[in-house]
C-alpha cells in the first residue's frame, strides 16, 4: 500500500509478506485490506484505495465474497472508522509504485514493513508523483 495526499505527495507505505500465499486474488485483497490499515497510521480520514484488480473492487463494492469473503468482511467493517472510503479500479501500468513494491517485498522477512514520511527507496516510490511527469 501506498499513501499520498490530494497534491501527489508521499505520506507513507506499507507491505505485509505472508509466506505459503501464492494466489494472485487473494494478495490483492490482502492489499485492499492493509490500505485501511495505513490510513488509520498515518491518520488519513478520507481515501480513495485503488487497485488493478477489477474482480476484487467489485467484490468489496458489492460487498460479496468469493473465495475471499472473509477478508472482504473485515475491509468492509473496517470501512466505518473513517470518514470517506473509496474503492476503485486503476489499470496496471498506472499502478506502478504498488507492483514496484510488490517486488521489493518478495525480498524481505515475513511480517508488516511500514515507512512513514519517506519511503525504503525514492527510485521504487518517488516522493512527488507529480516531479515525473
Amino acid at each position: 500500500a501506498v499513501c499520498r495526499d490530494h497534491t501527489g505527495l508521499y505520506l507513507g507505505s506499507s507491505v505485509v509478506v505472508y509466506n505459503g500465499v501464492f494466489y494472485p486474488t487473494i494478495l490483492e485483497t490482502y492489499a485492499c485490506r492493509e490500505a485501511p490499515a495505513l490510513a488509520s497510521d498515518l491518520q488519513v480520514s478520507y481515501m480513495i484505495i485503488a487497485s488493478d484488480c477489477q474482480g476484487v473492487v467489485n467484490d468489496i463494492n458489492q460487498g460479496t465474497g468469493g473465495p475471499h469473503s472473509a477478508i472482504i468482511q473485515e475491509i468492509l467493517g473496517r470501512r466505518n472508522m473513517f470518514t470517506s472510503v473509496s474503492f476503485v479500479h486503476e489499470r496496471r501500468n498506472f499502478n506502478f509504485e504498488a507492483h514496484n513494491l510488490a517486488k521489493l517485498a518478495c525480498n524481505l522477512q515475513s511480517g508488516r514493513h511500514l515507512w512513514l514520511g519517506h519511503p525504503y527507496n525514492q527510485h521504487i516510490v518517488p516522493m512527488n508523483i507529480t516531479d515525473n511527469q
